[in-house]
């Protein structure tokens, strides 16, 4: 599923509420791996539900309470309270919620989207292995959202290439498998800005395949200027 597909689509609301099939909800929890944005709209979708929920129960708790402690039979119009509409309002608030996601935060995505296809040059930088000295400093402009980053690799492998980039905390902050190298002998990735601000990273390259073999570490700090 493409990301343009799930909104027109209004697949988190339609996800968080139920509304999907089988074959859907796989195809949509395929996405959300690899699309931040919707990610974060379940996330915070499912939040809110979560405390909708929770108010609910408890309105509903009190209400047994009360009539436990007096004894006195339910009136005919308590029974159209919160224990019996709790679903509905609960949905009715998801539903605020997905509305309010389509008209501001999607709208904010359209407007990311139009000025991420708009033509920007792409600076290229060559990256150079830990045994030829410590972390190198790249330099890229601050007004990019895009730039790319190459290096040599020596090792054959029909399997392909798994790239990780580490942060300076050791924690893997994206990973790619390139399946071949380019007539030179060297790989590229394109990197973007807000994924990887200014910091230290190392580029840990290994054999594909389920026997993986490190075969590279390309560190390097990242400044915006």
């Amino acid at each position: 599923m493409e990301h343009t597909q799930a909104d027109e689509t209004l697949a988190v609301e339609r996800y968080l509420l139920g509304e999907m099939s089988s074959t859907e909800v796989e195809d949509f929890e395929e996405h959300i791996f690899a699309c931040q944005e919707c990610a974060e709209a379940v996330k915070s979708g499912a939040a809110f539900a979560d405390n909708a929920h929770a108010v609910f129960e408890e309105e509903a708790l009190h209400h047994r309470r009360e009539v436990a402690s007096d004894g006195v039979p339910t009136p005919w119009w308590r029974k159209f309270a919160f224990p019996v509409l709790a679903p509905s309002l609960a949905a009715l608030a998801l539903l605020c919620v997905a509305g309010y996601q389509r008209l501001v935060v999607i709208s904010a995505l359209r407007d990311q989207l139009s000025q991420s296809t708009a033509a920007q040059p792409l600076p290229s930088f060559a990256l150079h292995a830990i045994s030829r000295g410590g972390a190198q400093e790249i330099d890229v402009p601050a007004d990019l959202r895009y730039f790319s980053v190459y290096f040599d690799v020596t090792a054959e492998s029909p399997s392909g290439y798994r790239c990780a980039i580490l942060d300076a905390s050791g924690n893997v902050k994206s990973t790619v498998l390139v399946t071949q190298r380019k007539q030179d002998g060297s790989l590229g990735l394109l990197l973007g800005h807000s994924q990887f601000p200014a910091g230290s990273y190392t580029l840990v390259v290994r054999t594909g395949g389920p026997e993986a073999t490190e075969i590279g570490q390309y560190p390097f700090e990242l400044e915006y200027k």
